[in-house]
């Protein structure tokens, strides 16, 4: 696993934040919310999300347009959007620099970014992103440079609960049923030093908060 490193509360002027790293790839996200939201977004049993998602070059293609979709779907199945209705929650992610597992540190960002701003969820959140290389030989947190080598890449989203349950999956290339089922189990075992990592960074921060 590449070294995985955050830090919380990073923008002054969002409800949340967060810079996090994995490896070379570095992704930053903001949250802000539960707030104010347009007339024609407002849910009489819901808060209303949106996120938004910017990659390096600053251009959403169709691609960066469908890791959006994904992770909107990821969060909004973690968080509770009942408890907030007739509010707008807003999810903002900028891709910073890219070096491979793009999709994964962006979900982590965000998980963290919500645990700042002290948004309610279900359960946290990890991702973790795999690939296979012509030998048959899984890489956790690969680079850009071993994933153009790969024959596939996965990414796999676990909740936190602790029963490991998959959120959402997403793949480039082919694997076989096999081969999907041993990524897929490298990748969970991964993700427990993932949420390790999160209760770490959020105890030092509130161990170094000074109390009020």
């Amino acid at each position: 696993m590449a070294k995985h490193a955050c830090e919380l509360s990073f923008l002054s002027r969002s409800d949340g934040s967060a810079l996090y790293s994995i490896g070379l790839t570095v992704a930053l996200a903001s949250v802000n919310g539960p707030g104010d939201v347009k007339v024609s977004n407002r849910l009489y049993n819901r808060a209303h999300l949106e996120v938004c998602y910017s990659p390096t070059t600053g251009h959403s293609m169709i691609r960066e347009r469908a890791l959006e979709s994904l992770i909107m779907h990821t969060v909004e199945q973690a968080i509770l959007v009942h408890l907030h209705p007739r509010t707008a929650i807003n999810v903002t992610i900028q891709e910073m620099q890219s070096d491979g597992s793009a999709l994964s540190t962006s979900i982590n960002a965000a998980c963290m970014a919500l645990l700042d701003a002290g948004i309610q969820m279900k359960a946290t959140f990890a991702a973790v992103t795999c690939c296979i290389t012509p030998y048959g030989t899984i890489l956790i947190d690969p680079t850009e440079a071993e994933i153009q080598e790969s024959v596939a890449e996965a990414t796999f989203v676990f909740d936190g609960s602790g029963e490991g349950s998959v959120l959402t999956a997403h793949q480039d290339g082919q694997l076989s049923y096999e081969d999907f089922k041993r990524c897929l189990k490298q990748c969970q075992e991964a993700s427990k030093d993932v949420f390790a990592f999160y209760r770490r960074v959020i105890e030092n921060k509130y161990q170094n908060e000074p109390e009020s």
